[in-house]
């Protein structure tokens, strides 16, 4: 195939409509070829599991400095110490707050998060029928991002608003009601959360010491505060609610998990390949290179798709059905890859399961009770309202 062939006309994944019912969309951009132009975003879309693992992995010929997002950093003005950066940058700063999500400082947090958990579930069960996004997936990444970094927002909704707000800051249709949430929250943090925060926490040791090495710039502790904050919550409840949805598709599943809880870690590993919540991550090439035989000039703007990439049949055996027992679950690439894997994947594995297992104690089966609602999210896959029954047993 040239790059002739590789042009993809009339299908845009930031449609409304396929933002809510991405898959039928995402299937045709992966099997138009390894990597495909869209003429109406001027972006290459990769939409492939090697081809996506390629572009993630080769950090040194796509790079993250000009912003990973749809707009880059010189046209927003923005710029995140953590994804908007290459090495030496990258290393520098990626090393100042490595170790807050090490395993010591996991464990140090578990027993709180599970307490939270089990205080959700519990609720939810005496309630019966609830929306699992506003009972859990708003609320535990809340809570759990409060803990760890000290931050403490004036109320769950603003919170909520505001982690959704940034989520859309660097897509390609920016509400202007968006932009204005995130400032807000940018300002509320700069001026009232970073006074109360309290000392011994990941917030305090960013601030006041420039992380756990004291290599962060006093320019870079704002804003390395400011994504982990509110990133790290967007990301969370999108897998929190897409859990509970999962096993209201797949009961089979959810029996399986409740008869063999140890199989809940690798059930959280198949639910981020099954239903991802990051949908799209972005390079821009250094000079010409070539993705499965198709060549992408220099100085391109590269959209790695992730949910179409890890339900790739070249790579998953019936990547479509949920199997929570699935040997190669953890070769997802939804918390990417290489060295801009997620720092805060220990945290967001460790929310799950505890989530899981609380839920698999108290809960015989979830149910849908009405439509589940996608978020417009042009950059996380997650639900607006799912509403569910849970039954007790």
């Amino acid at each position: 195939m040239t790059s002739d062939d590789a042009l993809l006309e009339g299908v845009d994944p930031y449609g409304a409509q396929v933002l809510r019912e991405p898959a039928d969309t995402y299937a045709k951009i992966r099997e138009a070829g390894p990597a495909v132009y869209s003429h109406d975003r001027k972006v290459w879309l990769v939409g492939r599991y090697d081809s996506a693992s390629q572009v993630l992995r080769n950090y040194r010929e796509f790079r993250s400095g000009l912003g990973a997002g749809y707009t880059r950093v010189p046209e927003h003005g923005n710029n995140y110490p953590l994804v908007d950066s290459d090495p030496p940058r990258h290393t520098r700063v990626r090393r100042s707050v490595q170790p807050e999500f090490g395993r010591e400082s996991m464990e140090k947090l578990r027993p709180v998060v599970r307490a939270v958990a089990v205080g959700l579930v519990e609720a939810a069960t005496v309630a019966g029928q609830i929306d699992a996004v506003s009972m859990f997936a708003s609320r535990l990444p809340d809570l759990s991002t409060r803990l760890l970094t000290g931050v403490e927002p004036p109320d769950s909704l603003t919170m909520q608003a505001w982690s959704n707000a940034v989520g859309q800051l660097h897509g390609p249709n920016l509400d202007p009601r968006e932009s204005d949430l995130a400032f807000q929250a940018f300002n509320w943090l700069s001026n009232e959360g970073v006074a109360m925060l309290p000392k011994h926490c990941m917030g305090h040791r960013i601030m006041e010491e420039g992380g756990t090495n004291g290599a962060l710039a006093d320019s870079e502790r704002l804003t390395m505060l400011f994504s982990i904050w509110l990133a790290g919550i967007d990301s969370s409840s999108g897998l929190i609610g897409n859990a509970v949805n999962a096993f209201a598709e797949f009961p089979d599943q959810w029996d399986a998990v409740r008869a063999d809880p140890r199989l809940i870690p690798n059930a959280v590993e198949e639910l981020m390949r099954w239903d991802s919540p990051l949908r799209s991550v972005y390079r821009r090439t250094v000079a010409q290179v070539d993705v499965g035989g198709i060549v992408i000039p220099a100085d391109a703007d590269v959209c790695v798709l992730i949910p179409p990439a890890n339900r790739d049949p070249r790579r998953f055996t019936e990547p479509d059905r949920l199997d929570i027992s699935r040997v190669d679950a953890k070769a997802h690439l939804a918390l990417g890859a290489s060295i801009h894997l997620c720092v805060g994947a220990p945290l967001a594995r460790m929310e799950a399961v505890e989530f899981l297992t609380a839920l698999s104690r108290r809960v015989r089966r979830i149910e849908r009770t009405g439509p589940a609602i996608r978020a417009a999210s042009q950059t996380m896959s997650k639900f607006e309202s799912l509403p569910v029954r849970l039954i007790a047993g």
